[in-house]
């Protein structure tokens, strides 16, 4: 086991022993901190944090074993060897009863002395292994439980919960926000016509082609089929959320090829303003989709404000494979 990925603390009064084992060790480990007395000692732990601990037991004023007491307080898993010139069977189990990993006797066999070191280096990458595994296993089961396994965006529990934090955010700070509800034209018959495996083609395409024209901080998610949201804030001005939106309908306009086949997908969107349209995830929601089916309803290709007229985009097309 490579020691140079480890920290060590070495607790010893006498100067001479301290330059040994400098020679010795400190080229081995990736710092190799030193202490002259318990409180020294204790201090360096609390700032530094070193993986493995090496003290002699006896020390000015606090012994080793009253030291590693304190430390074990603060994290009994903390490794700690003891050195001591005495083979007594009561420090012995005072050194065990207080969770001390090794009691090595003096003079130190250094054979022994990197045997106990590498046994409690090899334990500890085991326990980072083990915590890194689990970081992974964490992430992706926090992957599959708030974003589209198809589309990799967001899915319709995390746009949930985000929605509610921006209703929560925006009823602290008096702010607006936008919500659009985006839905494909005519999607319902490419799956008929040339399958799942088509469909899914065109909505991870999709998804792709509308990310690239919002920003990295709006929240962009699919909730249904064929259905997408998105909430936008800090963008006040009508015109820019105009903007956005006919960039949106472009950027799903872009053709699409799957196999032997290009397709010209269409979308309609539905926009609320919060609070004007909604102060709540419920209401907010319900304006979108109303203003979207409006939009649909007179043309296709268009987007649409909740009490408001339709907005017309040049370049909308039908659905053409």
């Amino acid at each position: 086991m490579n020691l140079k990925n480890f920290t060590l603390l070495y607790v010893e009064d006498d100067m001479q022993a301290q330059e040994h084992m400098k020679m010795l060790l400190e080229d081995d480990f990736k710092a190799f901190y030193q202490a002259f007395d318990a409180k020294e000692a204790f201090d360096i732990y609390k700032e530094k944090k070193p993986d493995i601990i090496l003290s002699d037991i006896i020390l000015p004023s606090t012994d080793g074993l009253t030291l590693s007491k304190e430390i074990k307080k603060t994290d009994k898993w903390q490794p700690i060897i003891i050195l001591s010139a005495f083979d007594e069977r009561e420090k012995l189990l005072e050194a065990i009863d207080t969770g001390i990993d090794y009691f090595i006797p003096k003079p130190v066999d250094i054979e022994m002395l990197y045997d106990r070191l590498h046994t409690i280096a090899r334990n500890l990458q085991n326990d980072i292994d083990a915590k890194k595994t689990k970081e992974k296993e964490l992430e992706v089961l926090y992957a599959l439980a708030h974003y589209d396994t198809l589309t990799q965006v967001a899915n319709r529990h995390l746009f949930s919960v985000k929605l509610n934090e921006t209703i929560n955010k925006a009823q602290h700070s008096h702010e607006n926000f936008t919500l659009f509800f985006i839905d494909l034209d005519n999607f319902k018959s490419i799956n008929d016509q040339y399958g799942h495996s088509a469909g899914d083609a065109v909505l991870q395409s999709v998804a792709q082609n509308i990310k690239k024209v919002i920003r990295i901080e709006d929240t962009f998610a699919r909730i249904g089929g064929d259905e997408f949201a998105l909430i936008i804030e800090n963008m006040k001005n009508t015109s820019d959320i105009n903007t956005l939106a006919n960039k949106i309908i472009h950027s799903v306009a872009t053709p699409i090829v799957f196999q032997k086949h290009t397709f010209h997908i269409t979308c309609s969107i539905g926009i609320a303003v919060y609070p004007t349209q909604g102060n709540s995830q419920e209401a907010l929601l319900h304006s979108a989709d109303m203003a979207m089916y409006a939009a649909k309803k007179d043309a296709k290709s268009r987007f649409k404000f909740s009490d408001s007229s339709t907005a017309p985009v040049t370049g909308g097309q039908n659905l053409d494979v």
